[in-house]
């Protein structure tokens, strides 16, 4: 296994090698900076990500909006879905949005670890084009 592993690149900003306390950290910072930009627009804005596959859930008047929020300490040209989220998100559109918020600084001087900063980028209605997925996992049966 460590030959394996020998040679591989240390990657964060959205989840590689990153402690659970740091990607909470994270995660509060884009999910903050996404509620104060809708709620900035007028938006009623409701955390459902404890028991949705997305986000956040915005209403304003008759409209509703399902909102898909990552943050990523890189420059956000790419994020990680779930299957579970591309799913979900193709089905809610054209209600739907991503809002990517990168460039988070990240303090690990503190404990727990502190996110500030961060720039958000919102992309509605989200359309997700199977050209711009690239498969990072599978699932193998071994048969035992």
């Amino acid at each position: 296994m460590a030959a394996a592993a020998e040679g591989c690149a240390r990657r964060a900003g959205q989840g590689f090698l990153l402690t659970a306390a740091e990607r909470s950290a994270i995660e509060k910072r884009s999910v903050l900076l996404a509620t104060e930009h809708f709620e900035a627009q007028g938006w009623s804005v409701k955390d459902v990500g404890a028991t949705k596959s997305y986000d956040l859930l915005l209403s304003r008047g008759d409209e509703r909006l399902h909102v898909e929020v990552k943050g990523t300490t890189s420059e956000g040209t790419q994020v990680i879905l779930t299957r579970a989220e591309v799913e979900r998100q193709r089905d809610l559109a054209p209600h739907n949005a991503l809002v990517v918020v990168h460039s988070i600084q990240l303090d690990r001087t503190t404990q727990p670890p502190t996110a500030s900063d961060g720039t958000l980028h919102c992309t509605s209605p989200w359309v997700i084009e199977d050209d711009s997925l690239t498969v990072i996992s599978y699932i193998h049966q071994t048969g035992l």
